[in-house]
C-alpha cells in the first residue's frame, strides 16, 4: 500500500510537470524581457495571434472601413508567417484605390485642420498644419475659454498644451525644423486629450513633471512619440498614448514602433499595455515560475529517494556490514 501511494504521488509530480514546466519556461521568457517591450510583444503574441484571430479582426476592420487597422493586422501577419487569405487582401487593395483614398483624406484631412478632431494619418496632418501656422493652438485657447467664460467644463490639460504648442511652434521655427517632432508630439497629445484618450494616470505624470521644473524630460517624451508616429501612424500613437499610465512609458511605446512599425496598431489593438508592460501578468507569471521551481525540486527529491531506494535493494545493510569485516579481517 506504501509502495502503491508513493508510485501514485511520483506520477502526479511527473504528469503536472509536463505542464508546468512548460508554462514556467515561458514565465521566465516574460520576466527577462520585461524591459524590452519588441520582446515582451512577441512573447504576448505567441499565444493569441492565431490564423483565425487574424481572419477576424482584419474582417472586421474591413466592414468598418478601418483601412489603416486592416493594413496593419495583415503586416503583423505576414510578420508572424500567418496565412491570410487571398479574398481579404483583395478587398484591402480595393479599399486602397486611388480615388477612395482622395476622398478619405481630403475628410480627414478638412476635419483635423477645422477643428482637431483627428483618427488617421490624414486627419493628424490637418491638425499639425493648423497647429504650425498657430491657428489649432489658438482655436483650442480659444474653445476653452468661452468653456470657462460660459460656465461649461474646461479641459485644462488641452488649455496648458495649447498655450505650450505655440512656444514650441515658434522654436519649430527658430530651429529651423529641428523641433518638428516635439511639435508633432504635443500635436499627437493634444489629440487625444481632445478625445478624452489620455489616462488620468498620464496627465497627472504630466503635470506633476511641469509643475517640479522637468519640462525637458517632458520634450523628450513628446519628440518620442512625435517620432512614434511618423514609425508607426497616427492611430498607433494614438493608442499606444492611450495605454500609458505615466510621461515615461511613451520611450516604451516607442521602442515598440521602432520594431514593429506599421504593425504596432494591430499589436496594440490584440494586447493593449500587456504590449509594451508586463504589468499584472507579472504575477501570474511569478506563480509559474515558483510552480516550476517547486515541480522541479519535487522531481529532484523522487529521483534521489529512487536512487537510495535502489541502492539499499540492490546492495542491503547485512551484506554491506559483511564486505566491511571481510575489509578489516
Amino acid at each position: 500500500m506504501r509502495r502503491t501511494t508513493k508510485f501514485a504521488v511520483v506520477a502526479a509530480i511527473l504528469a503536472a510537470a509536463v505542464y508546468v514546466l512548460p508554462q514556467g519556461k515561458r514565465a521566465a521568457e516574460l520576466h527577462m524581457a520585461a524591459n524590452d517591450p519588441a520582446k515582451l510583444s512577441e512573447l504576448q503574441l505567441d499565444r493569441v495571434f492565431t490564423p483565425d484571430y487574424a481572419r477576424t479582426e482584419i474582417e472586421r476592420a474591413l466592414v468598418a472601413d478601418d483601412v489603416e487597422l486592416a493594413e496593419s493586422f495583415i503586416v503583423l501577419a505576414d510578420e508572424r508567417g500567418v496565412a491570410v487569405p487571398d479574398e481579404l487582401r483583395a478587398r484591402l487593395k480595393e479599399a486602397q484605390t486611388p480615388a477612395r483614398n482622395r476622398i478619405r483624406m481630403a475628410r480627414s484631412f478638412g476635419r483635423g485642420f477645422a477643428t482637431g478632431e483627428t483618427g488617421d494619418g490624414a486627419g493628424l496632418l490637418g491638425a499639425a498644419v493648423g497647429d504650425l501656422i498657430g491657428w489649432g493652438d489658438v482655436r483650442d485657447l480659444t474653445r476653452e475659454s468661452w468653456h470657462a467664460v460660459s460656465g461649461q467644463e474646461v479641459n485644462k490639460f488641452l488649455a496648458v498644451l495649447s498655450v505650450a504648442g505655440l512656444g514650441v511652434t515658434a522654436w519649430t521655427y527658430s530651429s529651423v525644423g529641428a523641433a518638428a517632432p516635439m511639435r508633432e508630439g504635443v500635436t499627437v497629445v493634444k489629440a487625444a486629450a481632445r478625445g478624452g484618450r489620455l489616462s488620468k494616470g498620464f496627465m497627472k505624470s504630466a503635470g506633476h513633471m511641469l509643475a517640479n521644473g522637468r519640462v525637458e524630460r517632458v520634450g523628450v517624451a513628446l519628440a518620442d512619440l512625435g517620432a512614434m508616429q511618423g514609425k508607426a501612424g497616427t492611430r498607433a500613437a494614438l493608442s499606444g498614448l492611450r495605454e500609458t499610465q505615466s510621461v515615461g512609458e511613451i520611450s516604451r511605446i516607442a521602442r515598440l514602433a521602432t520594431a514593429r512599425g506599421r504593425g504596432t496598431l494591430a499589436v496594440l489593438k490584440t494586447l493593449g499595455r500587456d504590449s509594451f508592460v508586463l504589468g499584472a501578468a507579472a504575477v501570474v507569471a511569478f506563480g509559474w515560475l515558483l510552480g516550476a521551481f517547486v515541480n522541479l525540486f519535487l522531481i529532484v527529491a523522487a529521483i534521489q529517494q529512487g536512487f537510495i531506494a535502489l541502492v539499499r535493494k540492490l546492495w542491503p545493510p547485512r551484506s554491506w556490514q559483511a564486505t566491511q569485516l571481510d575489509a578489516v579481517a
